[in-house]
């Protein structure tokens, strides 16, 4: 026989009188396609995201990610995101949702210290992550079971123990923010992305060359800034799709398209499936 003993912690990584709570978990396996989840924030949520198996690209505020096994994406309410950004390449991926975060030291909803990366290695851990992610899925298919919701919510609250030890370790610190030019065009497209703006438009309300605008701002997030209008319009509309009730036409509208035909041939090609199976799909 072989006996472990642990020592009693003697500090809770959590805020006085705040405790976390399970808001989802998706397990996401693509072979070759889209991750179905555009540009968008969660104000809300903090989200954790483990790449289980390949790679891929991701954007976090005002950065882009080469992600791959292994790595975790700490998202921190609020932090606007896109992830799988190319679609060559087969993922499998854990997502959960958290509400109520406040962990010791950090802004409430934040899982990253200012100028932090966002993107870490799971290195020795990865095992134990992999591990309580897949006994959350057990968990969350036996949903008929009593106490099966406590027993989630002590899963997380141990994930978010490793997460938080990786947390403390990590020393990377973020690109250096020479990014004024690149920062300011992102800010005047995130205030119009939903009406009807050009190139053209952009380059003139900035006072900027239309093609040196798009080579800044393509060099800063990896998108064509037309490419990013799409991403953010699609992102909002996915949300409405799943979180509305809201006719398809109705959508579009609220999206910056006046056709919604056109805006369903742009959501097709860009996520896989049109808005109406996406939305089905989801709410299965």
């Amino acid at each position: 026989m072989t006996q472990y003993t642990f020592p009693s912690p003697d500090k809770s990584i959590f805020e006085l009188n705040t405790q976390p709570k399970i808001a989802y978990l998706q397990h996401h396996i693509c072979e070759h396609t889209v991750l179905p989840q555009g540009l968008h924030t969660h104000q809300e949520l903090a989200e954790i995201i483990f790449i289980e198996k390949g790679k891929s690209k991701c954007m976090i505020e005002n950065h882009s990610y080469s992600v791959q096994e292994g790595d975790l994406l700490l998202l921190s309410a609020g932090n606007l995101h896109s992830t799988n950004l190319n679609n060559d390449v087969a993922l499998q991926s854990y997502l959960i949702g958290i509400k109520n975060l406040h962990l010791k030291g950090f802004p409430r909803g934040a899982l990253v210290q200012k100028n932090r990366c966002p993107v870490l290695p799971s290195n020795h851990l990865f095992p134990c992550i992999q591990q309580l992610f897949a006994l959350l899925e057990l968990f969350a298919n036996q949903t008929d079971r009593e106490n099966i919701a406590e027993a989630a919510q002590h899963t997380m609250q141990a994930l978010l123990a490793l997460v938080y030890e990786l947390i403390q370790n990590n020393t990377e610190t973020l690109p250096g923010q020479n990014y004024s030019l690149g920062l300011r065009i992102k800010e005047y497209i995130d205030e119009h992305y939903l009406e009807d703006i050009k190139l053209a438009a952009i380059a003139k309300a900035l006072h900027i060359n239309s093609y040196y605008l798009s080579h800044t701002f393509k060099k800063m997030l990896g998108y064509a800034p037309m490419q990013y209008i799409i991403q953010r319009r699609l992102g909002e509309a996915q949300n409405l799709l799943l979180t509305t009730d809201l006719t398809i036409t109705e959508i579009a509208l609220r999206c910056g398209y006046n056709n919604s035909n056109y805006f369903q041939v742009i959501f097709n090609k860009t996520v896989g499936m049109p808005p109406g199976k996406y939305r089905k799909s989801w709410r299965s």
